[in-house]
Protein backbone atom coordinates (compact mmCIF):
# COMPACT_ATOMS: atom_id res chain seq x y z
CA UNK A 1 0.00 0.00 0.00
CA UNK A 2 1.34 3.62 -0.87
CA UNK A 3 1.65 6.59 1.08
CA UNK A 4 -1.75 7.99 2.17
CA UNK A 5 -2.49 11.93 2.80
CA UNK A 6 -5.28 14.13 4.90
CA UNK A 7 -6.91 16.74 2.94
CA UNK A 8 -8.89 19.09 4.99
CA UNK A 9 -11.27 20.05 2.95
CA UNK A 10 -13.22 23.57 3.08
CA UNK A 11 -14.29 26.68 1.60
CA UNK A 12 -11.41 28.48 -0.26
CA UNK A 13 -10.05 24.97 -1.05
CA UNK A 14 -8.75 24.18 -4.47
CA UNK A 15 -11.08 21.70 -6.53
CA UNK A 16 -10.93 18.08 -5.40
CA UNK A 17 -9.94 17.68 -8.99
CA UNK A 18 -7.02 19.54 -8.86
CA UNK A 19 -5.98 18.74 -5.41
CA UNK A 20 -6.16 14.37 -7.23
CA UNK A 21 -4.28 15.40 -10.25
CA UNK A 22 -1.45 17.28 -7.98
CA UNK A 23 -1.86 14.35 -5.34
CA UNK A 24 -1.36 11.82 -8.00
CA UNK A 25 2.01 10.14 -7.73
CA UNK A 26 2.56 11.15 -4.13
CA UNK A 27 -0.07 9.71 -1.93
CA UNK A 28 -3.87 8.48 -1.68
CA UNK A 29 -5.60 11.39 -0.63
CA UNK A 30 -8.20 11.36 2.03
CA UNK A 31 -10.65 13.64 2.19
CA UNK A 32 -11.49 15.35 5.39
CA UNK A 33 -14.74 17.41 4.80
CA UNK A 34 -15.53 20.19 7.63
CA UNK A 35 -18.34 20.36 9.53
CA UNK A 36 -19.60 23.49 7.42
CA UNK A 37 -22.35 24.03 5.10
CA UNK A 38 -20.01 24.96 2.54
CA UNK A 39 -18.17 21.93 2.82
CA UNK A 40 -20.56 19.71 2.88
CA UNK A 41 -21.99 21.01 -0.18
CA UNK A 42 -18.88 19.57 -2.28
CA UNK A 43 -19.75 16.26 -0.62
CA UNK A 44 -21.41 14.81 -3.97
CA UNK A 45 -18.15 15.94 -6.11
CA UNK A 46 -15.95 14.31 -2.98
CA UNK A 47 -17.28 11.05 -3.04
CA UNK A 48 -17.66 10.52 -6.51
CA UNK A 49 -13.49 11.83 -7.05
CA UNK A 50 -12.01 9.75 -4.64
CA UNK A 51 -13.44 6.57 -2.93
CA UNK A 52 -11.79 7.56 0.63
CA UNK A 53 -13.99 10.46 2.28
CA UNK A 54 -14.26 11.11 6.00
CA UNK A 55 -17.36 13.67 7.18
CA UNK A 56 -15.62 15.47 10.37
CA UNK A 57 -18.29 16.37 13.32
CA UNK A 58 -17.42 18.19 16.44
CA UNK A 59 -15.21 16.05 18.05
CA UNK A 60 -11.95 16.20 17.53
CA UNK A 61 -10.54 13.47 19.02
CA UNK A 62 -13.51 11.58 17.21
CA UNK A 63 -11.97 13.14 13.97
CA UNK A 64 -8.87 11.76 14.85
CA UNK A 65 -9.25 8.29 15.49
CA UNK A 66 -11.55 7.91 12.28
CA UNK A 67 -8.86 9.44 10.32
CA UNK A 68 -6.07 6.71 12.19
CA UNK A 69 -7.57 4.37 10.67
CA UNK A 70 -6.39 4.96 7.50
CA UNK A 71 -2.64 5.38 8.95
CA UNK A 72 -1.93 8.34 7.19
CA UNK A 73 1.88 9.49 6.36
CA UNK A 74 0.98 13.25 5.81
CA UNK A 75 -1.96 15.77 6.53
CA UNK A 76 -2.77 19.31 4.39
CA UNK A 77 -4.93 21.98 3.57
CA UNK A 78 -5.21 24.44 1.04
CA UNK A 79 -8.24 26.39 3.20
CA UNK A 80 -7.41 28.84 5.43
CA UNK A 81 -10.57 28.22 7.49
CA UNK A 82 -9.51 24.80 8.00
CA UNK A 83 -6.19 25.60 9.08
CA UNK A 84 -6.63 25.21 12.54
CA UNK A 85 -8.42 21.77 12.14
CA UNK A 86 -5.44 20.75 10.06
CA UNK A 87 -2.97 21.20 13.09
CA UNK A 88 -5.63 19.87 15.70
CA UNK A 89 -5.34 16.63 13.84
CA UNK A 90 -2.03 16.80 13.02
CA UNK A 91 -1.51 17.16 16.55
CA UNK A 92 -3.28 14.33 17.81
CA UNK A 93 -1.85 11.95 14.70
CA UNK A 94 2.06 12.80 14.93
CA UNK A 95 1.76 14.17 11.53
CA UNK A 96 3.91 17.20 9.77
CA UNK A 97 2.39 20.80 10.04
CA UNK A 98 2.14 23.61 11.28
CA UNK A 99 2.21 23.02 15.80
CA UNK A 100 0.07 24.63 17.56
CA UNK A 101 1.91 27.86 18.45
CA UNK A 102 2.70 28.72 15.23
CA UNK A 103 -0.94 27.85 13.73
CA UNK A 104 -2.16 30.36 16.82
CA UNK A 105 -0.09 32.98 15.82
CA UNK A 106 -0.50 32.05 12.14
CA UNK A 107 -4.06 32.55 12.50
CA UNK A 108 -5.09 35.35 14.48
CA UNK A 109 -3.99 38.56 13.90
CA UNK A 110 -4.27 39.93 16.91
CA UNK A 111 -1.44 37.66 18.28
CA UNK A 112 0.65 38.01 15.43
CA UNK A 113 1.33 41.28 15.19
CA UNK A 114 2.51 41.51 19.38
CA UNK A 115 4.91 38.70 17.89
CA UNK A 116 6.18 40.44 15.09
CA UNK A 117 6.68 43.50 16.94
CA UNK A 118 8.01 41.48 20.07
CA UNK A 119 11.03 40.06 17.45
CA UNK A 120 11.57 43.26 16.68
CA UNK A 121 10.70 42.14 12.86
CA UNK A 122 8.15 44.99 11.98
CA UNK A 123 6.86 47.52 14.62
CA UNK A 124 3.58 47.96 12.84
CA UNK A 125 1.02 49.64 16.06
CA UNK A 126 -1.94 47.76 16.36
CA UNK A 127 -4.88 47.43 19.26
CA UNK A 128 -7.70 44.78 20.16
CA UNK A 129 -11.15 45.63 20.12
CA UNK A 130 -13.45 43.78 21.82
CA UNK A 131 -15.94 46.33 22.61
CA UNK A 132 -17.18 49.48 21.22
CA UNK A 133 -15.06 51.35 24.19
CA UNK A 134 -11.97 49.61 23.57
CA UNK A 135 -12.70 50.85 20.14
CA UNK A 136 -12.61 54.70 20.78
CA UNK A 137 -9.74 54.14 23.11
CA UNK A 138 -7.90 52.54 20.27
CA UNK A 139 -8.56 55.53 17.41
CA UNK A 140 -7.42 57.83 19.96
CA UNK A 141 -4.12 55.86 20.82
CA UNK A 142 -3.19 55.53 16.92
CA UNK A 143 -4.39 58.58 15.73
CA UNK A 144 -3.82 57.66 12.36
CA UNK A 145 -5.85 56.57 9.28
CA UNK A 146 -6.34 52.69 10.27
CA UNK A 147 -7.76 49.39 9.19
CA UNK A 148 -10.36 47.20 11.20
CA UNK A 149 -10.58 44.30 10.25
CA UNK A 150 -11.45 40.51 12.53
CA UNK A 151 -8.72 39.02 14.37
CA UNK A 152 -9.60 35.74 12.45
CA UNK A 153 -10.30 35.94 8.72
CA UNK A 154 -9.53 36.24 5.50
CA UNK A 155 -10.37 37.29 2.03
CA UNK A 156 -10.58 41.17 2.99
CA UNK A 157 -13.93 40.11 4.64
CA UNK A 158 -15.18 42.84 7.09
CA UNK A 159 -12.32 44.73 6.43
CA UNK A 160 -12.63 48.62 6.87
CA UNK A 161 -10.67 51.88 6.47
CA UNK A 162 -10.79 53.80 10.18
CA UNK A 163 -10.34 57.55 9.97
CA UNK A 164 -10.76 59.12 13.35
CA UNK A 165 -12.50 62.03 12.08
CA UNK A 166 -15.46 60.03 11.20
CA UNK A 167 -18.71 60.88 13.40
CA UNK A 168 -18.76 59.32 16.43
CA UNK A 169 -22.01 57.67 16.23
CA UNK A 170 -21.54 56.33 12.94
CA UNK A 171 -18.58 54.15 13.98
CA UNK A 172 -20.55 52.93 16.73
CA UNK A 173 -22.98 51.23 14.59
CA UNK A 174 -20.44 49.62 12.49
CA UNK A 175 -17.71 48.59 15.47
CA UNK A 176 -21.15 46.82 16.98
CA UNK A 177 -22.30 45.01 13.68
CA UNK A 178 -18.79 43.72 13.53
CA UNK A 179 -18.17 42.80 16.73
CA UNK A 180 -21.87 41.02 16.90
CA UNK A 181 -20.18 39.13 14.25
CA UNK A 182 -16.80 38.10 15.69
CA UNK A 183 -17.68 38.31 19.28
CA UNK A 184 -15.55 35.02 19.97
CA UNK A 185 -12.15 36.62 18.49
CA UNK A 186 -12.36 39.96 18.61
CA UNK A 187 -11.24 43.10 16.00
CA UNK A 188 -7.88 44.59 15.24
CA UNK A 189 -7.12 47.77 14.42
CA UNK A 190 -4.00 48.69 13.16
CA UNK A 191 -2.12 51.60 11.46
CA UNK A 192 -2.71 51.88 7.97
CA UNK A 193 0.08 51.10 6.17
CA UNK A 194 1.06 53.96 3.30
CA UNK A 195 2.83 51.77 0.08
CA UNK A 196 4.36 52.75 -3.33
CA UNK A 197 2.68 51.88 -6.11
CA UNK A 198 3.71 51.94 -9.99
CA UNK A 199 1.06 52.85 -12.58
CA UNK A 200 -1.46 49.56 -12.60
CA UNK A 201 0.44 47.79 -10.42
CA UNK A 202 -0.41 47.31 -7.02
CA UNK A 203 1.58 48.52 -3.78
CA UNK A 204 2.28 45.08 -2.10
CA UNK A 205 3.31 41.46 -3.18
CA UNK A 206 2.76 38.05 -2.05
CA UNK A 207 5.34 35.47 -0.94
CA UNK A 208 4.99 31.95 -1.22
CA UNK A 209 6.84 29.45 1.14
CA UNK A 210 7.56 25.90 1.83
CA UNK A 211 9.18 25.27 5.16
CA UNK A 212 11.19 21.75 5.37
CA UNK A 213 12.41 20.96 8.92
CA UNK A 214 12.92 24.95 9.93
CA UNK A 215 14.63 25.97 6.23
CA UNK A 216 13.05 27.69 4.29
CA UNK A 217 12.45 27.82 0.65
CA UNK A 218 10.45 31.21 -1.18
CA UNK A 219 9.40 29.70 -3.80
CA UNK A 220 7.44 32.50 -5.99
CA UNK A 221 7.13 35.92 -5.00
CA UNK A 222 3.05 37.23 -6.92
CA UNK A 223 3.30 40.93 -7.93
CA UNK A 224 -0.38 42.48 -7.39
CA UNK A 225 -2.90 44.46 -8.90
CA UNK A 226 -3.92 47.92 -6.94
CA UNK A 227 -6.62 46.83 -4.75
CA UNK A 228 -10.31 48.60 -5.14
CA UNK A 229 -11.85 50.04 -2.77
CA UNK A 230 -11.93 49.48 0.17
CA UNK A 231 -9.28 46.36 0.23
CA UNK A 232 -10.63 44.22 -2.43
CA UNK A 233 -8.06 41.94 -4.33
CA UNK A 234 -8.49 41.67 -8.02
CA UNK A 235 -5.72 40.07 -9.43
CA UNK A 236 -1.87 38.80 -9.26
CA UNK A 237 0.86 37.84 -12.08
CA UNK A 238 4.23 36.18 -12.30
CA UNK A 239 6.94 37.44 -11.91
CA UNK A 240 6.36 40.65 -9.39
CA UNK A 241 7.74 43.82 -10.55
CA UNK A 242 10.16 44.15 -8.40
CA UNK A 243 14.21 44.47 -8.79
CA UNK A 244 16.79 42.71 -7.16
CA UNK A 245 17.21 44.21 -4.26
CA UNK A 246 13.70 44.88 -3.44
CA UNK A 247 13.25 41.10 -3.99
CA UNK A 248 16.16 40.60 -1.26
CA UNK A 249 14.58 42.59 0.96
CA UNK A 250 11.43 40.83 0.88
CA UNK A 251 12.35 37.56 1.45
CA UNK A 252 14.71 38.38 3.93
CA UNK A 253 12.04 39.89 5.77
CA UNK A 254 9.77 36.86 5.36
CA UNK A 255 12.35 34.89 6.59
CA UNK A 256 12.42 36.80 10.00
CA UNK A 257 8.84 36.55 10.29
CA UNK A 258 8.33 33.38 10.09
CA UNK A 259 10.99 32.60 12.35
CA UNK A 260 8.87 34.49 14.78
CA UNK A 261 6.28 33.09 14.24
CA UNK A 262 7.75 29.41 15.26
CA UNK A 263 7.13 28.00 11.24
CA UNK A 264 9.16 24.92 10.74
CA UNK A 265 7.06 22.90 8.77
CA UNK A 266 4.24 23.41 6.12
CA UNK A 267 3.39 26.30 3.49
CA UNK A 268 2.90 29.53 3.99
CA UNK A 269 1.19 32.40 2.24
CA UNK A 270 3.18 35.88 3.35
CA UNK A 271 1.27 39.61 2.12
CA UNK A 272 3.62 41.95 2.46
CA UNK A 273 3.20 45.92 1.60
CA UNK A 274 6.13 47.81 -0.16
CA UNK A 275 6.79 51.24 1.74
CA UNK A 276 8.95 54.11 1.23
CA UNK A 277 10.69 52.82 4.29
CA UNK A 278 10.72 49.09 2.74
CA UNK A 279 8.58 46.38 2.76
CA UNK A 280 6.21 46.03 5.68
CA UNK A 281 4.50 42.64 6.72
CA UNK A 282 0.25 43.06 6.40
CA UNK A 283 -0.21 39.50 7.07
CA UNK A 284 1.27 35.77 6.91
CA UNK A 285 -1.22 32.54 6.55
CA UNK A 286 -0.95 29.39 6.67
CA UNK A 287 -1.27 27.74 3.42
CA UNK A 288 -0.99 28.10 -0.25
CA UNK A 289 -2.08 31.26 -1.86
CA UNK A 290 -5.40 31.16 -3.93
CA UNK A 291 -5.06 30.09 -7.85
CA UNK A 292 -1.07 29.88 -7.67
CA UNK A 293 -1.51 26.35 -9.14
CA UNK A 294 -2.60 27.83 -12.65
CA UNK A 295 -0.11 30.56 -12.74
CA UNK A 296 3.25 27.53 -11.73
CA UNK A 297 1.43 25.25 -14.72
CA UNK A 298 1.28 28.58 -17.37
CA UNK A 299 5.07 29.43 -16.47
CA UNK A 300 6.46 26.33 -16.99
CA UNK A 301 6.76 25.90 -13.51
CA UNK A 302 6.16 22.60 -10.80
CA UNK A 303 2.93 21.69 -9.60
CA UNK A 304 1.93 23.73 -6.36
CA UNK A 305 -0.15 20.96 -5.07
CA UNK A 306 2.45 18.44 -5.94
CA UNK A 307 4.48 19.74 -3.95
CA UNK A 308 2.43 20.93 -0.74
CA UNK A 309 2.10 17.00 -0.38
CA UNK A 310 5.84 16.20 -0.46
CA UNK A 311 6.35 18.94 2.17
CA UNK A 312 3.26 16.80 4.25
CA UNK A 313 5.39 13.77 3.62
CA UNK A 314 8.43 14.93 4.43
CA UNK A 315 9.98 14.03 1.28
CA UNK A 316 10.42 17.66 0.01
CA UNK A 317 13.96 19.54 -0.40
CA UNK A 318 13.94 23.16 -0.04
CA UNK A 319 12.22 24.20 -3.54
CA UNK A 320 14.34 26.90 -5.17
CA UNK A 321 12.66 30.03 -6.70
CA UNK A 322 10.54 29.66 -9.51
CA UNK A 323 11.33 32.01 -12.75
CA UNK A 324 9.50 32.52 -15.33
CA UNK A 325 10.32 33.95 -19.41
CA UNK A 326 7.13 35.53 -19.29
CA UNK A 327 4.43 37.34 -17.63
CA UNK A 328 1.67 35.65 -16.52
CA UNK A 329 -1.67 36.89 -14.86
CA UNK A 330 -4.94 36.52 -13.49
CA UNK A 331 -7.35 38.92 -12.90
CA UNK A 332 -10.85 38.89 -10.77
CA UNK A 333 -13.48 41.54 -12.00
CA UNK A 334 -15.17 42.39 -8.44
CA UNK A 335 -18.74 41.95 -7.75
CA UNK A 336 -21.01 45.08 -6.82
CA UNK A 337 -20.25 45.70 -2.90
CA UNK A 338 -24.67 46.52 -2.82
CA UNK A 339 -26.94 43.50 -3.72
CA UNK A 340 -27.53 43.42 -7.34
CA UNK A 341 -28.72 40.39 -9.43
CA UNK A 342 -26.63 39.15 -12.78
CA UNK A 343 -28.91 39.81 -15.60
CA UNK A 344 -25.71 38.78 -17.79
CA UNK A 345 -22.14 37.64 -17.45
CA UNK A 346 -19.66 39.03 -19.56
CA UNK A 347 -19.08 37.92 -23.37
CA UNK A 348 -16.12 35.41 -23.26
CA UNK A 349 -16.17 35.15 -27.40
CA UNK A 350 -15.79 38.93 -27.40
CA UNK A 351 -12.72 38.46 -24.74
CA UNK A 352 -10.77 35.64 -26.55
CA UNK A 353 -10.45 37.71 -29.62
CA UNK A 354 -7.85 39.98 -27.08
CA UNK A 355 -4.49 38.78 -28.27
CA UNK A 356 -2.95 37.11 -25.16
CA UNK A 357 -6.11 35.65 -23.32
CA UNK A 358 -5.49 32.33 -22.01
CA UNK A 359 -9.08 31.78 -20.17
CA UNK A 360 -12.23 32.86 -18.89
CA UNK A 361 -14.06 30.93 -15.59
CA UNK A 362 -17.91 33.06 -15.08
CA UNK A 363 -18.02 33.20 -10.76
CA UNK A 364 -21.79 32.81 -11.39
CA UNK A 365 -24.64 32.37 -13.91
CA UNK A 366 -27.20 34.43 -15.07
CA UNK A 367 -30.18 35.56 -12.16
CA UNK A 368 -28.05 34.66 -9.77
CA UNK A 369 -27.38 37.20 -6.78
CA UNK A 370 -23.39 37.83 -6.47
CA UNK A 371 -23.77 39.15 -2.95
CA UNK A 372 -22.81 42.37 -1.14
CA UNK A 373 -20.17 43.77 1.14
CA UNK A 374 -16.77 44.75 1.16
CA UNK A 375 -14.87 41.58 1.01
CA UNK A 376 -13.55 40.50 -1.72
CA UNK A 377 -15.69 38.63 -4.09
CA UNK A 378 -14.84 38.20 -7.76
CA UNK A 379 -17.58 38.31 -10.21
CA UNK A 380 -14.75 36.12 -12.82
CA UNK A 381 -11.40 35.09 -13.07
CA UNK A 382 -9.55 36.33 -16.19
CA UNK A 383 -6.35 34.13 -17.40
CA UNK A 384 -3.58 35.99 -19.71
CA UNK A 385 -0.30 35.96 -21.06
CA UNK A 386 2.20 38.87 -21.83
CA UNK A 387 5.71 39.11 -23.05
CA UNK A 388 6.11 41.83 -20.36
CA UNK A 389 4.08 43.87 -17.74
CA UNK A 390 3.44 46.83 -19.91
CA UNK A 391 1.57 44.20 -22.63
CA UNK A 392 -0.22 42.87 -19.31
CA UNK A 393 -1.77 46.43 -18.20
CA UNK A 394 -2.69 47.16 -22.38
CA UNK A 395 -4.73 43.52 -22.57
CA UNK A 396 -6.39 44.28 -19.28
CA UNK A 397 -7.11 48.08 -20.27
CA UNK A 398 -8.99 46.00 -23.37
CA UNK A 399 -10.72 43.27 -20.82
CA UNK A 400 -12.23 45.99 -19.33
CA UNK A 401 -14.11 47.31 -22.47
CA UNK A 402 -14.72 43.99 -23.77
CA UNK A 403 -16.60 42.91 -20.59
CA UNK A 404 -19.58 44.16 -20.01
CA UNK A 405 -21.91 42.80 -17.33
CA UNK A 406 -25.99 43.40 -16.98
CA UNK A 407 -27.16 43.55 -13.87
CA UNK A 408 -30.92 44.49 -12.19
CA UNK A 409 -30.33 47.06 -9.36
CA UNK A 410 -33.20 48.22 -7.79
CA UNK A 411 -35.96 46.43 -10.51
CA UNK A 412 -33.62 48.41 -12.72
CA UNK A 413 -31.30 47.00 -15.62
CA UNK A 414 -28.19 48.25 -16.14
CA UNK A 415 -25.06 47.48 -18.48
CA UNK A 416 -21.85 48.48 -16.75
CA UNK A 417 -18.12 47.96 -18.15
CA UNK A 418 -16.02 45.63 -16.14
CA UNK A 419 -14.30 49.41 -15.94
CA UNK A 420 -16.83 50.65 -13.34
CA UNK A 421 -17.27 47.39 -11.61
CA UNK A 422 -14.90 48.60 -9.04
CA UNK A 423 -17.03 52.05 -8.27
CA UNK A 424 -20.43 50.49 -8.25
CA UNK A 425 -22.04 50.42 -4.46
CA UNK A 426 -19.04 51.85 -2.94
CA UNK A 427 -19.85 53.37 0.53
CA UNK A 428 -17.82 55.06 2.87
CA UNK A 429 -17.82 53.29 6.36
CA UNK A 430 -15.17 54.32 8.93
CA UNK A 431 -13.14 56.66 5.97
Amino acid sequence: MGARIVVVYDKGAIHPAEALAGLSGVASPVFAVANTGEARRALPVLTRLASETVELSRDPHENARRLAEFAPDGIVTFSEKAVPTTAALAAELGLRYHTPRATALLTNKALQRQRLREAGVDDTRSCVVRSIKEYEEAVAALGALGVLKPARGGGSSDTHPVDPSTPPERARQLVGELLARHSVAGLVLEELLVGQSQPGIGDYVSVETAAVAGQFGHFAVTGKFPLVPPFREVGQFWPARLDADQEKAVVNLVTAALRALAVREGITHTEVKLTGQGPRIIEVNGRLGGHLNDLSSRSGGPNLVNLAGRVALGEAEVPDRIRTWNVVWQYNNPAPMRTTRLVATGDWDALRQIPGIAGYRPYFRAGEVPGAGVMTNPLDLVCGEAESHQQMLKQIDQMWDTLVYRFDIDGRQQSVAARFLPDLGVRKELG
